[in-house]
């Protein structure tokens, strides 16, 4: 799903209502960087089809303002992908519960993903 798609009301009756989303996928400037938005719909679509509950914030706002959205919609994983992530070939994840910061290589993050979290589980 995507940020863009919902309304305030909407939001709040999906995470009140639906436990939330599982991943949050926060693209830094992807109106500015063509490769960081495709990149970011690609592992959107790419963890939908794992089973995973994601939300992509397409909204183009600053890294902090997503940030702030994923902690307030208490979101435990988010994966940021910027111009610099893709030229190192990792995302970088966070966790909002343990506060682990790592980055992991493009090709393992479905690997990496599964030994965290459970598609099933929410």
């Amino acid at each position: 799903m995507y940020l863009s798609d919902f309304t305030l009301d909407s939001l709040r009756e999906k995470v009140e209502n639906d436990n939330s989303f599982q991943i949050i996928i926060t693209p830094v400037f992807p109106r500015q960087f063509e490769n960081v938005s495709i990149t970011a719909n690609q592992l959107h679509d790419a963890l939908e089809l794992e089973g995973y509950s994601v939300l992509l914030d397409d909204r183009n706002q600053k890294p902090r303002n997503m940030f702030k959205v994923a902690a307030f919609l208490q979101i435990p994983h988010r994966i940021t992908i910027s111009g610099r992530s893709i030229e190192a070939d990792v995302y970088e994840y966070f966790h909002l519960e343990t506060e682990e910061f790592c980055k992991i290589k493009r090709e393992n993050i479905l690997d990496f993903l599964h030994s965290k979290i459970n598609p099933t589980s929410y």
